[in-house]
């Protein structure tokens, strides 16, 4: 027979005053409470003559996740959850898949699709599994946490514990998968991505500040290290057509003093043309001028462009990598805020070094009843806060109702029905000296603590109590 290393009370509650050691009779007391609020006042002839009374531990495994934490596996199989692990690992965006690096422009537009995929962390693919045994959040919450977080070692000799049917095997892969979701390979690989990126972005950036650095900003000598500089020189017979200008105008003077007029015209024509060439030399050498003046500017605003340029990549892939960090970060944050939701919603506080069992307490209760007998099962119940005289003290909280429909069904099932009955009359607790008077003081203690009113109190203890221990 399995035996537990733990147990877990039969009740829980919150109010002050309840929180004693739990005891055979005050789990009785509670149990024959809500029979008589189940049964409108009428357990005996409702449900007939109480003949038998047994305590049989539905198991649990403790499995730590920590040093601190444990979660549950319900060790029949009455649950089954699929929950997602961590990120599969080849799943995750790699930059070498999309790195170009034929030129700044490529290499900015290849790292911004990269990270916008790790931007996307949330839609990364997960392991899916199914785990046997963990239950649900919203029934471990509302019910079996509240019995789990005050385990004791056992304290009930007059007992058995139903054999788990999950296997040591499937706790062990059940372990396996849920470590995964503590696994830092996904985070590591992500922050390794980081670093990559971080560094091929840094030997860009490096080459763009060598380039801004070694640039050339005087546009005129930017021009000359092109080849590209051709200053304008005077023509040449503009020298040759002065001196002829100043000869023709010598020669003016002295034929004026002749009085020869018509050499004096030709004379003068011939300055007048002369004047004319050289007026035409130096509007072609001022074009020239105005043209190299242009380039000059052009090229100066070519540097600035160039240096705009590689100062707005240089902030491209700054931020770039920002968003990256940040994307680094989203995940890191999401993957610990998933780990804390598991501890927070799955698991209880308790220490332990390796795989234990735990019994949770079911009660089963043989009636006899026009000579045919009837099992009642009562699993694990929660008193509610003491509020005045309760018309049911007890809390059904999401998870008790088919936690104990199953419990109930495996119980009478037709092939157990043998074994389970051996086992309530082995195991009976109906005859264990002064239960009647523990129980009776136990309902007393129901009526101090607010649970009942003084009518409820009086005919459980004086009337029921004595009627259902009678054939004891």
């Amino acid at each position: 027979m399995h035996v537990n290393d733990y147990v877990t009370t039969f009740f829980a509650t919150s109010t002050p005053g309840t929180d004693k050691e739990p005891t055979i009779a005050m789990d009785l007391t509670l149990v024959i409470v809500k029979l008589y609020l189940q049964t409108n006042g009428n357990i005996e002839k409702k449900m007939g003559d109480l003949a038998n009374i047994a305590v049989g531990y539905w198991p649990f495994y403790l499995v730590p996740i920590n040093s601190n934490n444990a979660y549950l596996l319900e060790g029949r199989g009455l649950y089954t959850e699929k929950i997602q692990t961590r990120v599969i690992p080849t799943k995750i965006p790699a930059i070498s898949q999309f790195l170009d690096e034929g030129s700044i422009d490529r290499f900015i537009g290849s790292i911004d699709k990269f990270v916008a995929k790790m931007e996307g962390f949330k839609n990364f693919e997960r392991d899916e599994k199914k785990i046997d045994g963990l239950i649900p959040v919203s029934a471990f919450l509302n019910y079996f946490v509240n019995f789990f977080k005050d385990i004791k070692k056992p304290y009930m000799d007059c007992s058995w514990s139903v054999d788990p049917s999950i296997s040591d095997t499937a706790v062990k892969y059940a372990h396996e998968e849920i470590l995964k979701i503590f696994d830092d390979e996904p985070i590591d690989l992500v922050k390794n991505q980081q670093a990559e990126l971080d560094k091929l972005c840094e030997k860009w950036v490096g080459k763009l500040d060598t380039m801004i650095k070694e640039q050339e900003q005087d546009p005129v000598q930017s021009l000359k290290n092109k080849g590209e500089w051709m200053f304008p020189e005077l023509a040449g017979p503009a020298d040759s057509m002065l001196e002829n200008l100043r000869g023709s105008i010598k020669e003016i003077r002295a034929t004026s003093k002749n009085e020869d007029v018509k050499a004096s015209i030709n004379l003068a024509d011939q300055a007048i043309n002369t004047n004319s060439e050289i007026a035409k030399a130096l509007d072609d050498y001022r074009n020239n001028l105005k043209n190299i003046d242009d380039k000059i500017a052009q090229e100066k605003s070519s540097i600035d462009s160039e240096r705009k340029y590689w100062q707005d990549s240089i902030d491209g892939i700054r931020r770039i990598q920002e968003r990256m960090r940040q994307a680094a970060k989203g995940f890191e944050d999401q993957e610990n805020i998933l780990r804390k939701k598991f501890l927070e919603e799955r698991t209880i506080s308790f220490k332990t070094n390796k795989v234990a069992t735990c019994g949770m307490p079911v009660y089963l209760l043989n009636f006899l009843k026009k000579g045919k007998q009837e099992t009642t099962v009562m699993a694990p119940i929660i008193l509610e806060e003491v509020r005045t005289f309760h018309k049911n003290p007890y809390k059904e909280p999401k998870g008790f109702s088919d936690f104990e429909k199953w419990v109930t069904e495996s119980f009478l099932k037709t092939q157990n029905a043998f074994d389970v009955q051996q086992n309530i009359k082995k195991q009976d607790i109906f005859t264990l000296p002064d239960l009647q008077i523990k129980v009776s003081n136990g309902i007393d203690d129901m009526l101090d603590l607010g649970y009942l009113d003084k009518k409820k109190h009086r005919e459980i203890r004086d009337e029921e109590l004595h009627n259902l221990f009678k054939k004891g």
